[in-house]
């Protein structure tokens, strides 16, 4: 049975700041695993926060906001790693833990409305989907194809689908080739992340590589 919530004490407070301070909830939307695990699919354990802006992310904003709850949450020493639109944060508390939570400008307009978490968007199900897909072709982990097994196990969302919405939303073409590539990979998958329901490893490869077999009649035309 899955667990209520997959948030770990902090986790839940911090989310709760999150979805009630006006500057977050204008700006950004929350997805990602964590996303993924607590409002869908509670399947396995995910540490790292990920919002998302359809616009720019303005540096000094997202600081002030982090300084300004840093007493409320035992936040001791931030530190700012940027790449491109990317800030990530790592924030270090006061009981020795660590949290990393990611400001992302991601200029793709999501498919589907996601539903709300108190005045905090959160991303859909489907765009969640299709973004897996997305990664799956670029720079998948186990965890990428450990969530769109769980996704594809809850949904009848079709794969064929998922790869059409994937190439007009990030507007890059998706070689059938390249991905039948990129699927087989899940025969070698060690790196997997910590499991909240029961799990077949064999299952989730078995499922794949149909998947990758489907594509062959693609590959050729």
């Amino acid at each position: 049975m899955a667990p209520k919530t997959i948030l770990s004490s902090f986790q839940q407070k911090f989310l709760d700041i999150l979805a009630t301070d006006p500057y977050i909830t204008s700006r950004f939307y929350f997805t990602g695993g964590t996303v993924l695990s607590e409002f869908y699919l509670q399947h396995r354990l995910s540490e790292d926060f990920d919002l998302f802006s359809e616009k720019e992310v303005y540096l000094p904003s997202v600081s002030s906001f982090l300084t300004k709850i840093a007493p409320k949450t035992s936040i001791i020493k931030m530190e700012h790693r940027p790449f491109l639109g990317l800030h990530s944060f790592m924030l270090h508390l006061k009981n020795g833990g660590k949290f990393k939570i990611d400001f992302n400008f991601y200029p793709y307009p999501r498919i589907n409305i996601g539903k709300k978490y108190k005045n905090l968007n959160l991303d859909s199900l489907y765009d969640i989907a299709v973004n897996k897909v997305h990664t799956l072709f670029m720079k998948p982990r186990a965890r990428d194809y450990v969530d769109l097994y769980f996704i594809f196990k809850k949904t009848e969302y079709a794969w064929r689908q998922l790869i059409l919405d994937a190439k007009a939303k990030f507007d890059w073409h998706i070689d059938p080739l390249l991905l039948g590539s990129q699927i087989k990979k899940v025969e070698k998958l060690t790196d997997f992340p910590r499991m909240l329901l029961p799990f077949n490893q064999k299952d989730m490869v078995d499922f794949f590589l149909k998947q990758a077999k489907s594509l062959e009649g693609e590959i050729f035309k």
